[in-house]
């Protein structure tokens, strides 16, 4: 027998499909700023995106002990602005830079930035004050221009950043290879206004130094790389050519929170060999009892007082369905009495 949905139910299963797109899209991505999966105007989706079109491989690290699983020459890790400090597990981190790893730490005016770099044994640190041009900036003196040494390997081929609120790197014995204009200076305390006790002059804004066989590279703005950002200055040419330039980059979102929950479900799951065959037994279950469902229409229809075909002639058929479905044309009504004798007949010699 044919089986049509009533139009309420079908209502309800579109609703229903809506919804599950909904909340599988808002799973699947994140809004927070910075955020890897964040593909807005403050995500950081540009990062995996560049390394996929330079062909270079990207690893999620949504725990620190993928640094011990990942050949440490030939990678980069990418960490911008964590929302916690690393604490023991830094000293991970600092093993694979010293192990010829190199190390992008992205910060502005968090303490978690600095922390890492303590650790892993790096001279240079962000300082924290916002750093503001009155001369040479973007859209507003909140966005400073920085000079930058397109000679150095890191940055070859760069020559203009343009930052967005960030602040500045204290270099100590790190290679400065971008400054901010002689018109920057930090706004101390934040009034956005050059005061008396604040100086004009240029600021190292991005450092590069070794530690052990590794390399750590510190940005004194981790809004550089943020999407909209990438138009700005030569800040995609930046990016570009970091991450070109490594066979891997390790996305390090194990002290940031903005992992999607559907995204870490999957990733979990990749590390679970007991998972990924649970969900594939829960999977298959799912199909077998949708498909066992399709057959329930037409039991149901069969078993309903005055349709059954084996207690009645196919006139009396013929009149309960006419009765029961004055909609259906005559040939309609015609092929599902047929359907049904048939059926019954069939049943019938089965025995």
């Amino acid at each position: 027998m044919e089986f049509e949905w009533p139009l309420p139910r079908v209502l309800l299963a579109a609703l229903t499909g809506a919804v599950v797109v909904a909340l599988l899209v808002g799973a699947g991505t994140s809004s927070a700023s910075l955020g890897a999966y964040n593909t807005g105007w403050d995500g950081t989706s540009q990062v995996s995106a560049a390394a996929e079109a330079s062909g270079t491989s990207t690893t999620v690290a949504r725990n620190v002990s993928s640094y011990a699983d990942t050949e440490p020459d030939g990678t980069l890790a990418v960490v911008l602005s964590p929302d916690d400090r690393y604490g023991p597990a830094a000293g991970t981190v600092g093993s694979f830079v010293r192990s010829g790893g190199t190390l992008l730490v992205a910060e502005d005016y968090g303490s978690g930035g600095n922390e890492l770099l303590r650790a892993v044994g790096a001279d240079a640190r962000v300082d924290g004050r916002p750093l503001r041009d009155e001369e040479r900036a973007g859209p507003s003196p909140a966005f400073p221009r920085a000079a930058v040494n397109s000679s150095h390997p890191v940055t070859r081929g760069v020559d203009t950043l343009v930052l967005n609120h960030g602040t500045v790197v204290e270099p100590g014995n790190a290679t400065v290879v971008a400054n901010s204009s002689s018109f920057s200076y930090l706004d101390g305390n934040r009034n956005r206004t050059l005061d008396d006790s604040e100086t004009l002059r240029a600021r190292p804004v991005v450092t590069v130094e070794d530690v052990g066989n590794g390399t750590v590279i510190v940005v004194s703005d981790p809004s550089v790389f943020l999407n909209s950002m990438q138009e700005r200055g030569d800040n995609a040419a930046f990016l570009t050519g970091l991450v070109s330039r490594h066979e891997t980059v390790l996305l390090d979102v194990s002290h940031t929170r903005s992992v999607p929950p559907l995204v870490a479900l999957q990733l979990a799951l990749r590390d679970s060999p007991l998972g990924i065959v649970l969900v594939g037994v829960l999977s298959i279950g799912a199909v077998l009892a949708l498909l066992s469902d399709r057959r329930l229409p037409r039991l149901r229809d069969r078993g309903r007082p005055g349709v059954d075909a084996a207690t009645l002639s196919r006139s009396d058929v013929l009149t309960v369905l006419r009765n029961r479905h004055p909609e259906w044309d005559e040939d309609r009504i015609q092929r599902v009495t047929r359907s049904l004798i048939q059926s019954d007949t069939n049943e019938g010699t089965d025995d």
